[in-house]
């Protein structure tokens, strides 16, 4: 694989970039960044007073040709700034027009606009973080919710990284052991021996397995938990969504079929998301649409974390048996406000009045555990680690499997464990792979 070089020296190239870091659109503040060699010298030009030291924000009067702004200033000197090159910040007035204008003036002097997380790519490129840190920067953007956020700020500040880097150090040190051996046969030396190479490889193996276990906690902090609401037609699901949410999500009707398809709605509970799928109501139709819905009903069904099964009285239909039997199933009795509810292995609800909606919502979250999802530890949240660590275990496995293998076909399944294992913090990740990271970030950053 090619590897993707890093600099080890901060770039000093004439490529001065420039963006606009806050959302287009009302507010108010925006701000407009530089990076690069000479970018100090243009913001010398367009701002005075400018600030008497780096790291000194500035109130002052900011000139775009056409326009002056009452802005605020704040500069940057390689390599101590976000991306390790000479960077400048315009905090000015929000608004399209007025960013806007400070960004075709930057152009002008010399600047052009910025690429997709060009920025933190500069950042990574000029040694101020690895990769784990970049996509926990994405992590802590993309966050909804103040656990996803504290998970993406422990992969920013290195938590991840040093995980990986022991365990590359344990394969590191385990590979110049098998090196001397085989490379220094009539030496003598004391050599490693097979047995104490499969031990060394079984721990590092018991640390990748338990730091993949993570993953499943991780989905649910990043993602959510996905809530199916599964029932025959008119027990109230849609009502119970409704409910949920807190809104009118919904429509409600007394005709049977109303839900057609899937409808998505999210609710944060605990910190956790509660990713509400209200599904078509099962039940025997001739209409083509009305079937099409019953089938991505039980799709959703199968591919939900929880199953909420909606009954509103009455005896249990045999066919409901095998979602009620399932064991991420919650059994909820609606319509509480008006049929008395006897049976004892399900939760009574009044989608109309509320009546334990709350209740409802707690039993979910204990359904999942969702108290043990918060972890003093950094969890695994990134499909791309879970592929790294998935192969890194498999090339180790192998190693181990094969008792008869001498120890230079172990070093060769070793190598590829540690490979798999670097490109997680881009050690060993490739062009294509570093490309494809940073083209998920927005322009500015």
């Amino acid at each position: 694989m090619k590897e993707f070089e890093k600099h080890s020296e901060i770039s000093t190239g004439e490529n001065k970039i420039v963006a606009i870091s806050t959302p287009i659109g009302r507010g108010a503040i925006s701000v407009v960044r530089m990076s690069g060699c000479g970018v100090i010298d243009i913001a010398k030009t367009m701002f005075k007073p400018f600030p008497a030291e780096a790291g000194m924000l500035k109130l002052g009067k900011l000139d775009a040709k056409h326009f002056s702004d009452q802005a605020m200033c704040v500069y940057f000197v390689a390599p101590k700034s976000y991306t390790g090159e000479d960077m400048v910040e315009f905090q000015v007035h929000g608004g399209f027009s007025v960013a806007d204008g400070v960004l075709k003036s930057c152009i002008q002097n010399g600047c052009r606009l910025a690429e997709r997380g060009e920025f933190t790519k500069r950042a990574y490129l000029n040694g101020k973080m690895n990769l784990a840190g970049v996509e926990g920067i994405m992590d802590v953007i993309d966050a909804e919710s103040i656990s996803a956020v504290e998970n993406g700020y422990k992969m920013l500040t290195g938590r991840l990284d040093d995980k990986i880097n022991n365990l590359q150090d344990s394969l590191t040190d385990l590979l110049a052991q098998i090196e001397v051996a085989l490379d220094y046969p009539e030496e003598d030396l004391e050599y490693i021996t097979k047995d104490k190479v499969f031990q060394t490889i079984n721990k590092v193996l018991k640390e990748i397995t338990a730091l993949s276990d993570t993953a499943s906690k991780g989905r649910i902090i990043k993602n959510g938990v996905d809530i199916a609401i599964v029932g025959k037609t008119n027990v109230g699901k849609s009502s119970l969504l409704n409910a949920l949410v807190g809104y009118d999500r919904a429509i409600v009707t007394d005709i049977e079929g109303t839900t057609r398809d899937t409808l998505s709605e999210s609710y944060v509970y605990n910190d956790v998301k509660f990713n509400f799928i209200d599904t078509a109501g099962l039940r025997k139709t001739d209409d083509v649409v009305e079937n099409i819905g019953i089938e991505r009903t039980l799709q959703a069904a199968e591919r939900a974390d929880v199953i909420l099964l909606v009954f509103d009285g009455g005896s249990i239909p045999k066919e409901y048996e095998e979602i009620k039997n399932n064991p991420k199933t919650v059994s909820i009795y609606n319509k509480a406000d008006l049929v008395k509810h006897n049976q004892k292995d399900g939760i009574s609800v009044s989608a109309k009045t509320g009546e334990n909606v709350e209740n409802l919502k707690q039993a979910i979250y204990d359904k999942i555990k969702a108290d043990n999802v918060s972890n003093n530890d950094v969890l695994i949240t990134n499909a791309r680690h879970i592929d790294c660590l998935s192969r890194a275990s498999q090339s180790l496995t192998a190693a181990l499997d094969d008792k008869d293998n001498t120890l230079d076909c172990i070093s060769l399944q070793i190598r590829e464990s540690w490979q798999a294992l670097g490109e997680i913090t881009g050690t060993t990740a490739s062009e294509d792979i570093v490309n494809r990271i940073f083209e998920k970030f927005c322009v500015g950053k």
